[in-house]
């Protein structure tokens, strides 16, 4: 498939769009199946690059795994083989969710250091420290983790920084260990809220969710669900949310919980966007003459880091001086020089801050993604932009968002595939 699209912007969008499931929060609970013995099923985790490579791991694992429909069976039976391809962890960052459950159920695991977007160094210290508290031994040899536990013993766990996958990671292992085990500063994210309440459908004990301190009670063996349906993604509402704002007439999207969206609402209010929610519907009128607004990401609850290019692209469309501060990922700017390329005025100033100076429009470009997040803000843009603009990085969307060149075509966005060796994108971005 081309890594190429071709868009021509400048014009609203509107009807509706309804949200996949969440590709965060499914990858963990495809690792929590790792867990217990039998045939788990889960709903809504949509056929996306990483998840197709993560039940590619599992299947390297000794799993069967199948999907009819949106329903993803997974039986860990047979699963016994502790180590898993080089090539395969290296495709994926969360590869690194299934060190947890391996070394609770098995007592050893093998695996090289994840892969995935290229947006910090992304250390997995927070995970290993995590699990040698609950008493594994964990090595780094040749680029490559390894752990290995006779027994595991619940214990306090201090997360010096929050981590999604951190928390997830030892959350997994503590539902099999000796003993209680607490997990201070742990992130609140919806998904990590989803897999605890997965990890309760399979009989782990686990109270604190949804708050900072989580606590796991161990059990001697947990049970695969008959069924769960895992949550929206959050991120990809939160995408249309942003577009909306930007040329929305309107735009409603379909299972978005606006708890979680609470801090975007809030902020796409005071662009000057008109947002109306009903139950789990929300839709959004573009802003007609946009404010300026500051944002500084941080963990949930705070402005979702994987949110920041997208509201970026709104940002450098308004009628003033806007700051953007980034605390997550030392590497998250990537979007800026293809926004740059399409006359936004953007500065990026030491400490992870850019200054973004709004315009009236943005102009068609040949640009290219960096990752996942970057390329979805530059698609926006070309949605946005006046004439056609030619986006690359498109294997880094199909990592995150299903189905959505069809989406944006249900919208009103004139899109199209383009061979590649018609893209003629400038390697400036490559």
């Amino acid at each position: 498939m081309s890594d190429y699209i071709a868009i021509t912007g400048g014009h609203d969008v509107t009807e509706d769009i309804h949200v996949s499931g969440s590709k965060n929060a499914g990858l963990a609970l495809m690792a929590a199946t790792l867990l217990a013995s039998g045939t788990s099923t889960i709903q809504g985790i949509p056929p996306i690059s990483d998840v197709n490579n993560m039940g590619r791991i599992l299947q390297c694992l000794g799993a069967d795994v199948s999907c009819v429909d949106d329903v993803l069976e997974i039986n860990m039976t047979n699963a016994k083989q502790h180590s898993i391809p080089d090539e395969l962890v290296s495709s994926l960052r969360a590869s690194i969710l299934v060190l947890g459950p391996l070394v609770a159920r098995f007592g050893y695991a093998k695996l090289c250091l994840p892969g995935g977007c290229a947006i910090s160094s992304r250390p997995v210290e927070k995970h290993l420290r995590g699990i040698k508290k609950l008493g594994a031994t964990v090595n780094i040899i040749n680029g490559s983790i390894e752990a290995l536990a006779s027994r595991l013993l619940g214990a306090t766990v201090n997360m010096e920084t929050p981590s999604v996958t951190g928390t997830m990671n030892v959350m997994m292992a503590a539902c099999l260990v000796h003993g209680v085990t607490r997990i201070h500063n742990a992130v609140r994210e919806p998904e990590v809220v989803d897999l605890a309440n997965f990890l309760i459908s399979m009989g782990a004990d686990i109270s604190g969710i949804g708050t900072d301190c989580l606590i796991i009670v161990g059990r001697g063996g947990l049970s695969s669900p008959s069924q769960y349906k895992v949550m929206e993604d959050r991120i990809e509402a939160g995408t249309f949310l942003i577009l909306g704002a930007i040329c929305g007439n309107p735009l409603t999207i379909h299972r978005c919980n606006v708890e979680y969206q609470t801090i975007l609402v809030k902020k796409l209010r005071s662009v000057g966007a008109v947002v109306d929610v009903v139950g789990n519907s929300v839709t959004v009128h573009k802003a007609e003459k946009p404010c300026s607004v500051d944002i500084q990401t941080g963990p949930y609850p705070a402005f979702p880091t994987d949110l920041q290019p997208q509201f970026t692209v709104l940002l450098s469309l308004d009628h003033g001086k806007s700051r953007v501060v980034e605390t997550i990922f030392e590497s998250r700017f990537g979007h800026c020089p293809g926004l740059q390329a399409m006359n936004a005025k953007i500065q990026i100033n030491p400490g992870q801050v850019a200054v973004i100076s709004g315009v009236r429009k943005l102009s068609a470009a040949l640009i290219a993604g960096s990752d996942l997040r970057a390329t979805a803000s530059l698609v926006l843009a070309a949605i946005a932009a006046h004439g056609t603009s030619v986006v690359g990085g498109m294997k880094y969307i199909n990592r995150g968002y299903f189905d959505l060149e069809k989406k944006w075509e249900q919208i009103g966005v004139a899109v199209r595939r383009l061979p590649d060796e018609q893209s003629h994108i400038s390697s400036k971005y490559d």
